[in-house]
C-alpha cells in the first residue's frame, strides 16, 4: 500500500486508525455503562458521555468516506464503465482510490471487537446479575 492515496489523502491510513481508535473507545464506553451504573453512576455517566462524543466524530467520519466513495463511483460513472469494460487512465486511477480506501478501511476490526466486547460484557453482567 505504499503509493496509497486514499479518500482523505496521503494520511489515510492515519485518519483511519485515528477514526477506528474513536470508535473503539466508544463502543468500549457504552458497553461498560451498566456495568459502571452498579459501581458508580458518575462513572456510568461520564462513560456515557465519552461514548457519545466519540461515536459523533467516529460515525460522522464513516458518513464522509462512504459519501466520498459513492460520489467517485456516482460522477465517474464507474460502474457502467466496468460493466462495458471502458474504463480510461484516470478512470482507473478513481477506481483505484475507491478499493483502496476498502483495503486500508478499519471497519471489519472495528465490526470484530464490536462483537468481542458485546459477547464479553452481556457474559461479565449475566454473571454479575446473577451473583448480586
Amino acid at each position: 500500500m505504499g503509493d496509497y492515496q486514499g479518500i482523505t489523502g496521503k494520511k489515510s491510513n492515519l485518519i483511519s486508525i485515528i477514526f477506528f481508535i474513536l470508535g473503539l473507545i466508544g463502543a468500549v464506553g457504552f458497553r461498560i455503562v451498566l456495568l459502571l451504573s452498579k459501581i458508580n453512576s458518575l462513572y456510568a455517566s461520564i462513560a456515557w458521555y465519552l461514548a457519545i462524543v466519540s461515536y459523533l466524530f467516529f460515525y460522522s467520519y464513516r458518513l464522509y468516506i462512504e459519501e466520498r466513495r459513492r460520489k467517485i463511483i456516482v460522477s465517474n460513472r464507474l460502474r457502467k464503465k466496468v460493466s462495458e469494460n471502458s474504463l480510461d487512465e484516470f478512470d482507473r486511477m478513481k477506481l483505484k482510490v475507491v478499493l483502496d480506501s476498502i483495503l486500508v478501511s478499519k471497519a471489519k476490526w472495528n465490526f470484530f471487537l464490536l462483537l468481542i466486547l458485546s459477547i464479553a460484557i452481556l457474559l461479565i453482567q449475566i454473571v454479575i446479575d446473577i451473583l448480586l
